[in-house]
């Protein structure tokens, strides 16, 4: 009730405990309306009716004192209170907050930032305070007047001048270093310079003690141990004694595993150096580094070093340097650590400063070797009780100078709030670039994470996740990182015109493009790069120039981190799914490049996107075009990261640094301006191609691509492939755009031989229609069917090019072309007679055209597989241009004339013995008749697909046995899709060359669609697994009549083996002249009752496949009935295919009569299989499980067993052959 003269009558108060604002006058209400009748609240236990409702304006305090309006709704007028009350229940809900930490007593928005001051006056907490009503013009009036009134002085402090001392309550300086001790803030004003500290520090309860602070208490903790220091401790002077001190942690960033703290006793200031290894190299190459930069840069010479025993020890060699120079070593006692107490003590004291600042800061555990760089960095620069209150900068720096010196004390002034946020200026903005731009930002949001001097700090960007060295920054120390890089993203923020078209044109192919759209870019030959890059994410666009500037430092950071279908055959057989357009052979131009590290365009698109996108709007990646696309994107240019430079190991302390530039390769000063010299050249040195032809005026080889541009254009002209009409004969018809991709082709070594230009025509643009566009491509069982095949009976192979294939064929439709762009004539355009690059149909009119000048040669095709060819017995097989001959030495005259003939058709080259076939190395030892297929090129590209940091597994196996389970949270687009590109990457390696992985690669295809970090790090196990296997290589080659000089099939099933839905794995294996050439492992379609039934499905799905290879082997002339395998027509010989299951072999073989089963819902009697069976082309033996190939296809397979299963499918380690191979092609070249 009123109570006249309450001195708050007329204030507005902050009320925990009120469910609703409450105002007491009508002159302050606003669109007031009267309230129902017996509206009413409770006061106490006083019932307070309420008069109206409205809206309120109240104006708060900000922190310089200038007014702040909150405009408040829904507000109850009750003129019978006695002052005004505003609900926080109800600004909890706006997202108001109210901060009551030690020094702040305010309101703040929802992101932290400040709203206004609350005041404590008479006990209560005011929002405004009024003695008497005042008009809200007047007060807002009295505010500015008050901040006005204060005289204009001339600034003291510009940019010519020191800068001003840094102001801060006791809490915030504790922030700003580290969470140092209590003691400290007492005297670290006059331990250093640049410090202001306002109020009191804080004493009692009250004090920043270990406990009091969240961060420092759990940062902190640790055993009470008592180390007495050396007697010799105290007569040092500074540099005099030197104590080392190592320190393991998890992996980091840049691959550091430990640090290596360097004390000086004396002085207590500390050195930090991170390693990759502690390798004895690498520690002399430390110690040498240290001990010289004390010499030259402060005069000092080491007396007396203090360690472990590591050191003495282990690395002996390190021990015998230091001994060298003069310097004496003198390690503590075996197993007392606590002797060595000065580099303890000093390490723990950083290792808990990083860690407090860490938790602080919220940031990722693997940025710990920027933040120990940091917490040491303020180690020396805090003040300590034990030392006289002095820092061990101060101590350390005195010796040097002159007595009395300012210099000597360290400059604070620079030091801000830990992990806070911080607005470094663009690239653009640093270079004043794209001044057009008026809109676009001029500084972009990261966080800091270290300093390098008082005027350069490292700020750290978790959207580009990178750390640069920034001077132009300013601050905001009440906002730190939350955890979530979302509220960062602004996809399209900086994007110009061109950009955000570029942009909007991916997700439309993406969402309504064919998959397929990629697999019709024309292939490129062996030595070929593709240079016309993916276009960016739209992550990626925003900051896509700030990574450009040459003052910046940059450290690559590693990232952060539904149920599919469910069969997962698709993905994970051996053969070939035919696609309705062929894809590129993917190593032919790629590999080869890739191998060198060049730049390779990509297949497949690449979503970036809002994470908070709802999971039902989501356009899901196709896993058809990520398969297509799988390890085959490009890699951004990376810059060298500023803690990977490094000799030996070693990464120099942040003190020595020097600012690193952009790590771009140069051409040598003979090839500048030069153009037509360029062939030889590595391809590191190499200039990026344009991207399109608008690029080219300014490129540095412009007449080289020009020429190439015209020699490509004068062969369409020699092909005929077009004719020039007028635009006017297209009305009503539809006219493609085409563009121009330029690649450089590379000998094997990585040496340019010439720049290729290619016109390529959109075919995604043509208007879908009923024709087929079906063109078959060689299945991967053929593939190994047909190597094994040579190797048995020692072919020669011969390899071949069919070079710009598509052209060859003629088109049947009309179809109009714009002119190339660089070549075009107003009015003009092109109407195509030939079948071009990116046309849908192209590959269906090109292997048309091919089979009948195959038939007129005089091939015959083999039955089943429309890629392979016969004429007697000269094979014939190709991959849409890639071609291979295989024939008998005694047939070299009839195979030479029959290529002869093919070549008067067909412009096709080549001709020298089979090396490389879809990206896949074939290694023959023809004396011993092995032969062997690796992917090791392929493999070693997929290092770039694994995190910066990852745990190394304990064993070298690819997936462990815990099932993986589907992810119960929503996966984001770029996490989608690049699982994607992970598990499309292994699929191909799964297929065709390491059948090893081929369970654990069919266990990840199975969440595609909504991965998680598990599945994430499960596929990160089975890369790294490869790259520690990738000179295995298949291995085929069996002796004449052994029982490998055949056909051997095996099935398998593991039962219920899948625990959310009951079904089985199964998987069948084919091996052909002792070379695994087909194999399987999916999930069975249909849920089984007992493993007796699950195996009965294996054993069909094995038969079926057994017998279209029995089929093909047949037609390929292959007499396996024999004892000893020939070349003559024969008919399909009899399968056997080997099972471990008794009661399996029993349904099929046993007499109906005596057969017993408890399949009743099995129709056992009319089963085809059986049928097979009785009819003699099928034949079922019983092999134990530890002899059964298949049996390490249907489930994860421990280390000692995982050996032997290798140790079956012959895949052997060729790692010293292929390096002598690469060693002894380089020998020839040069």
């Amino acid at each position: 009730m009123i109570a006249e003269g309450y001195p708050l009558q007329e204030s507005v108060l902050l009320d925990s405990g009120a469910t609703l604002h409450i105002f007491r006058d009508t002159k302050r209400m606003k669109s007031l309306r009267a309230a129902p009748i017996g509206d009413f609240l409770w006061s106490g236990t006083t019932q307070v009716p309420i008069d109206g409702y409205g809206e309120a304006r109240i104006i708060l305090k900000s922190g310089d004192g200038s007014p702040t309006y909150l405009t408040l709704y829904n507000v109850a007028l009750c003129t019978a209170l006695t002052t005004n009350l505003v609900s926080f229940s109800k600004l909890r809900k706006r997202g108001y907050w109210w901060d009551t930490k030690p020094g702040n007593n305010c309101l703040r928005r929802a992101d932290g930032s400040y709203l206004g001051e609350v005041e404590e006056i008479n006990g209560q907490q005011v929002l405004e305070y009024r003695t008497s009503y005042e008009p809200a013009a007047t007060l807002r009036a009295a505010l500015i007047a008050e901040v006005s009134s204060k005289p204009r002085q001339r600034k003291q402090h510009t940019s010519w001048t020191h800068r001003r001392p840094l102001k801060g309550d006791s809490l915030t300086w504790h922030k700003r270093l580290g969470h140092p001790g209590p003691e400290v803030l007492r005297y670290l004003t006059t331990a250093s310079r640049g410090v202001r500290i306002k109020g009191d520090t804080p004493q009692g309860p009250r004090r920043i003690t270990t406990v009091n602070c969240d961060a420092c208490g759990t940062a902190k903790a640790h055993r009470l141990i008592r180390r007495a220091p050396r007697e010799a401790t105290a007569r040092a002077r500074p540099g005099d004694r030197i104590a080392i001190d190592f320190h393991p942690l998890t992996l980091g960033y840049a691959g550091y595993t430990s640090v290596c703290i360097l004390t000086d006793r004396a002085s207590g200031y500390s050195w930090d150096y991170y390693l990759t290894e502690r390798s004895t190299p690498t520690l002399r190459s430390m110690i040498q580094s240290f001990l010289r930069m004390l010499e030259v840069q402060y005069s000092i010479k080491v007396k007396v070093i203090e360690c472990d025993n590591e050191i003495i020890d282990i690395h002996t060699r390190v021990a015998d340097d230091i001994r060298e120079r003069g310097i004496i070593c003198e390690p503590s006692a075996p197993n007392t650590q606590a002797q060595n107490g000065g580099a303890e003590r000093v390490a723990a004291v950083i290792i808990e400063k990083s860690r407090a600042m860490r938790i602080a800061a919220k940031l990722p555990a693997y940025l710990w070797p920027e933040i120990m760089k940091a917490a040491t960095y303020l180690y020396n620069r805090t003040p300590s009780l034990r030392r006289d209150r002095k820092t061990p900068y101060e101590i350390f720096h005195s010796a040097s100078r002159e007595p009395g010196d300012p210099t000597a004390k360290p400059d604070l002034a620079h030091l801000r709030s830990y992990g806070c946020k911080a607005f470094a200026l663009t690239a653009d903005t640093q270079l004043r670039r794209k001044r057009l731009q008026k809109q676009a930002p001029r500084a972009w949001i990261g966080f800091l994470i270290g300093y390098t001097s008082s005027n350069s700090f490292r700020i750290w960007n978790p959207l580009q996740k990178e750390i640069l060295t920034m001077r132009d920054v300013t601050f905001n120390e009440q906002q730190h990182f939350d955890g979530h890089i979302e509220s960062l993203r602004d996809d399209l923020l900086q994007a110009d015109l061109e950009a955000i078209q570029k942009r909007i044109q991916e997700l439309i192919s993406i969402q309504e493009q064919p998959s397929q759209w990629a697999t019709q870019l024309p292939d490129e030959e062996y030595e070929e790069v593709l240079n016309d890059e993916d276009r960016p994410c739209s992550d990626q666009l925003a900051q896509q120039d700030a990574s450009t500037s040459e003052e910046d430092q940059h450290a690559k950071l590693p990232p952060r981190g539904e149920e599919g279908d469910g069969s997962a055959s698709e993905y994970t057989t051996s053969r070939f799914e035919v696609l309705p357009t062929p894809p590129p052979s993917p190593p032919t131009a790629f590999f080869h490049a890739e191998a060198f590290g060049l730049d390779v365009k990509g297949r497949g698109g690449s979503v970036g996107g809002n994470d908070s996108t709802p999971a039902r709007r989501r356009q899901r990646i196709s896993f058809k075009a990520a398969f297509l696309a799988g390890g085959i994107q490009a890699p951004k240019h990376k810059h060298r990261s500023t803690c990977q430079i490094m000799t030996d190991g070693v990464a120099t302390p942040v003190s020595s640094r020097a600012g690193g530039g952009r790590n771009k390769p140069l051409l040598p000063p003979q090839y500048k301006g030069k153009e037509q010299h360029i062939v030889g050249i590595h391809w590191s040195l190499l200039e990026k191609l344009p991207s399109s032809h608008m690029q080219i005026k300014s490129h540095q080889y412009r007449d080289a691509i020009l020429e190439a541009e015209k020699a490509h254009l004068q062969s369409h002209k020699q092909s005929n492939s077009w004719e020039e009409v007028a635009k006017s004969m297209a009305r009503g018809r539809q006219i493609l755009v085409c563009h121009w991709v330029y690649t450089y082709k590379l000998d094997k070594h990585g040496r340019l031989v010439k720049i290729k230009a290619r016109l390529v025509i959109r075919g995604d643009q043509q208007d879908k229609d009923e024709r087929d566009t079906y063109a078959a491509t060689l299945a991967g069982m053929s593939f190994r069917t047909l190597v094994a095949l040579a190797n048995r009976f020692d072919y020669e192979m011969l390899q071949y090019d069919a070079v710009n294939a598509f052209v060859h064929a003629t088109i049947d439709e009309d179809i109009y072309m714009e002119m190339p762009m660089g070549y075009r004539k107003k009015g003009r355009i092109l109407k195509l007679r030939k079948a071009l690059y990116g046309l849908r149909r192209s590959p269906l009119l090109w292997q048309k055209h091919f089979e009948k000048g195959l038939i007129r040669t005089g091939f015959q095709r083999v039955p089943g597989e429309d890629c392979c060819w016969l004429h007697g017995d000269i094979i014939f097989f190709f991959y849409v241009d890639d071609c291979v001959l295989c024939f008998p030495e005694t047939m070299k005259k009839e195979a030479t004339k029959l290529m002869g003939d093919l070549q008067m058709i067909y412009h096709i080259e080549g001709g020298q013995p089979l090396q490389w076939f879809l990206g896949i190395e074939v290694i023959r030892d023809r004396p011993t008749r092995r032969l062997w297929l690796s992917q090791s090129v392929y493999v070693d590209k997929m290092k770039r697909l694994l995190p910066d940091v990852m745990q190394i597994p304990n064993k070298v196996i690819p997936m462990t046995q815990e099932e993986l389970l589907p992810y119960e949270g929503i996966a984001s687009p770029g996490s989608t899709n690049s699982y994607q590109r992970k598990v499309g990457t292994l699929m191909y390696a799964a297929v065709m060359t390491r059948p090893d992985i081929a369970f654990a690669s069919s266990r990840l295809a199975r969440f595609n669609q909504n991965p998680g970090p598990l599945h994430h790090k499960a596929a990160d196990r089975v890369i790294w697994y490869l790259l520690q296997t990738r000179g295995h290589s298949l291995e085929f080659g069996s002796e004449p009549g052994s029982e490998e000089d055949g056909l051997q099939v095996a099935s398998d099933a593991s039962f219920g083996d899948n625990s959310l839905d009951r079904r089985s794995s199964q998987a069948f294996t084919m091996r052909l002249f002792g070379g695994i050439t087909s194999w399987k492992a999916n999930k069975q379609d249909t849920v089984t009752t007992s493993t007796t039934e699950a195996e009965l499905l294996a054993l069909s799905q094995a038969a079926k496949e057994a017998l279209f290879a029995s089929r093909l082997l047949s037609a390929m002339k292959i007499d396996l009935s024999a004892p000893t395998a020939r070349r003559r027509t024969a008919q399909p010989s009899r399968v056997t295919i080997e099972c471990d299951n008794k009661q399996t072999i029993r349904l099929v073989k046993e007499e109906l009569i005596k057969l017993r089963t408890k399949l009743r819902h099995v129709d056992i009697h009319n089963h085809w299989l059986r049928q097979e069976i009785t009819q003699g082309r099928i034949d079922v033996v019983y092999t134990s499980s530890a002899q059964l190939l298949a049996d390490g296809f249907t489930k994860a397979l421990p280390s000692d067993k995982f050996e032997l299963f290798m140790q079956r499918l012959r895949l052997a380690d060729l790692s010293e052959k292929l390096g002598m191979n690469r060693r002894r092609e380089l020998e020839e070249e040069l």
